[in-house]
């Protein structure tokens, strides 16, 4: 069975997200060279010592990091904790699979991509509040808008061991916490560029239900929804 699954829409509409930490809507970046020190990392640890501080603005709690080593020995760990920026130690879930020696070093990918989805659209609302009526030809009355949001519903068909699709199940699962993603949506693209027109931001994983048929393939539906007013992004 392939490992990988391609996305719905043609292949067109392409969707990103991450883990944010708590308290953070700022868009996350890549890291590079996260580094551990030269003893590697012992079977069942429950933290990684760094050579460098963590940088960027930080990894959310429950983002996989896959560590390898000289050798090729790849080890992948869960944390358990927000990797702050000057961080030089990661919390992590005991890892499983052994220990691995030397100095390790994982690649943080903030904008990874959902597999597997047939999502097409956003949905962006308001609502205004009336606040004066005034005589008008053709009947406007006068107002404010109070309040905005917008989401993205998604439904997917995939392997379970999808890390994008673990980012999702964690926010949902500890959504309660005030656990937060941030999501990248992008169109389709013009003819002769390769970013069509989309929008990002901070959002909560709402209305999560996942199915899992006899053939191993996991499905799940659930929607991406954000407050306020997304950030538009231009095509390129």
């Amino acid at each position: 069975m392939s490992k990988k699954f391609l996305t719905g829409a043609g292949n067109k509409i392409k969707l990103y997200v991450a883990l944010l930490p708590l308290g953070s809507r700022e868009e996350p970046e890549n890291i590079n060279g996260i580094a551990t020190t030269s003893s590697g990392i012992a079977a069942n640890a429950t933290a990684v010592n760094l050579g460098a501080a963590v940088g960027g603005n930080g990894i959310g709690a429950g983002t996989p990091l896959e560590f390898a080593n000289s050798s090729g020995v790849k080890r992948k760990v869960y944390l358990t904790e927000d990797a702050m920026p000057d961080d030089t130690t990661l919390a992590i879930e005991p890892m499983t699979g052994g220990a691995i020696s030397g100095i390790c070093t994982a690649t943080y990918t903030a904008k990874l991509r959902l597999q597997g989805g047939t999502q097409s659209g956003s949905e962006i609302s308001a609502e205004r509040q009336q606040t004066q009526v005034f005589e008008d030809p053709q009947g406007f009355q006068d107002g404010v808008v109070t309040s905005q949001a917008w989401s993205i519903p998604i439904t997917a068909n995939l392997l379970p061991d999808d890390d994008s699709y673990r980012r999702l199940y964690y926010a949902a699962t500890n959504a309660v916490s005030g656990r937060e993603v941030f999501v990248w949506s992008e169109g389709p693209a013009p003819a002769g560029f390769t970013t069509g027109d989309g929008l990002k931001g901070a959002c909560i994983v709402e209305g999560f239900s996942t199915e899992y048929p006899a053939d191993g393939i996991l499905s799940y539906n659930t929607t991406l929804q954000g407050q306020g007013s997304p950030i538009i992004t231009r095509y390129a």
